[in-house]
């Protein structure tokens, strides 16, 4: 199987401007990693937590609502343009940010600010998956979708250390100009693949619904909620876990372990060759129930697990081996499903989705917090709330 996993990614890297797309998935993902604690410990400066928290809130409402928008003009004027334009204000809004915290200026200048640099943060997260899809064969497309996930998931990893190292022991200023320096990379290096997703259709500039306008994603669209909705309440009911028995240490390892269980999973589906003719549109609506399901199976293990602490450490990557490749094939849905010209709207949706899940989540499981495995709970019901929404989906699918 790892041979056959090598060869398969062998032959992605070798499609004409996918290695460059690759790097450009590299310095897109890293800077995702890094912003949240770079904005917190940044608008923390000379201020209290709960200061920097609203801060950091602001920034996160700034990427979720306005994702869908600065998708729809990415897919109308081009990615590379209004990522540029976006990595300009977005620059601007750090820099305020940043004189703002070293002035000891007003908590709403924090919050503004750090809303702004939300807002203008540039659309290549959603852009990178539309490129995929664009830029690759259709039967390396999962391979692509999933090498993203795994790309994804090790940012996650190693965004916040390097966000905490530059912060603390250079200055703040150190990791907003690498986040800013990655990002310009990336569109760069976008520039030079030369791939360019579909055109749009005639009078697809105006801001209607766009698709949402396709039942198939709507749907998707709530799987993917609710996903999330249950990676947010195991991350939350995993801290309060170990908190509650003195062993808040504890609680990066066992992240870390989830997140490696899901880039294990993302590179091993990455290993599966696209199906064929008719079955092709099918394939993501078909595994997507059966991920889910070992997915929800997984959380269960580590429910499970929690009566016995020393067991978490097992069932932590187990639970997460399901993660990376049910996101990969939502996204892979997403793709399938998105109207002409449309490609980055549509995943920019997705991401939109999945953060207001993230918040759902961890507001319902801070609730339980006294008794996280409540928590591990909401997280399994979740996904199984998830499984059954895709599982009757597929059936639609011809």
């Amino acid at each position: 199987m790892v041979t056959a996993g090598l060869s398969v990614y062998r032959r992605l890297l070798a499609a004409p401007g996918s290695a460059r797309l690759a790097a450009a998935d590299g310095c897109a993902r890293l800077p995702q990693g890094m912003l949240s604690l770079t904005v917190l410990l940044t608008a923390a400066q000379h201020a209290s937590m709960t200061s920097a928290s609203l801060a950091l809130a602001g920034c996160t409402v700034g990427l979720a609502v306005t994702a869908p928008v600065r998708g729809r003009l990415a897919d109308r004027y081009g990615l590379a343009p209004v990522a540029a334009v976006c990595c300009a204000g977005f620059a601007l809004a750090l820099l305020g940010l940043l004189l703002a915290a070293a002035g000891g200026e007003p908590a709403a200048a924090r919050i503004g600010l750090a809303a702004a640099a939300g807002c203008l943060m540039p659309p290549l997260s959603p852009g990178m998956r539309s490129l995929w899809s664009a830029g690759v064969p259709a039967g390396l497309v999962p391979a692509a979708f999933a090498l993203d996930a795994a790309v994804f998931d090790l940012s996650y990893l190693t965004g916040p250390v390097l966000a905490s190292a530059l912060v603390t022991g250079v200055a703040p200023a150190a990791a907003a100009a690498v986040l800013v320096a990655l990002t310009g990379a990336a569109i760069v290096i976008i520039v030079a693949a030369g791939i360019r997703p579909a055109e749009p259709a005639a009078g697809g500039a105006g801001f209607s619904l766009g698709p949402l306008r396709s039942a198939a994603l709507r749907e998707l669209l709530l799987v993917a909620g609710l996903a999330n909705l249950a990676l947010s309440a195991t991350e939350v009911a995993l801290t309060s876990y170990v908190r509650l028995h003195h062993a808040l240490w504890a609680a990066g390892p066992l992240l870390a372990a989830l997140s490696a269980g899901s880039i294990i999973g993302s590179l091993l589906l990455g290993t599966r060759a696209a199906p064929a003719g008719p079955a092709a549109a099918a394939g993501p609506a078909g595994r997507l129930p059966r991920l889910l399901a070992g997915y929800t199976a997984g959380l269960v293990v580590l429910a499970a697990a929690g009566l016995y602490a020393p067991l978490l450490a097992v069932a932590a990557p187990l639970a997460g081996l399901c993660l990376g490749p049910t996101l990969a094939t939502l996204f892979t849905a997403a793709a399938s499903a998105s109207p002409p010209g449309s490609g980055t709207e549509t995943q920019a949706w997705i991401n939109s989705v999945m953060n207001g899940g993230a918040a759902a989540g961890a507001a319902l499981a801070g609730l339980a917090a006294g008794r996280p495995g409540r928590g591990l709970i909401l997280a399994a019901a979740a996904a199984a709330a998830a499984a059954v929404i895709a599982a009757v989906k597929s059936r639609d699918v011809p």
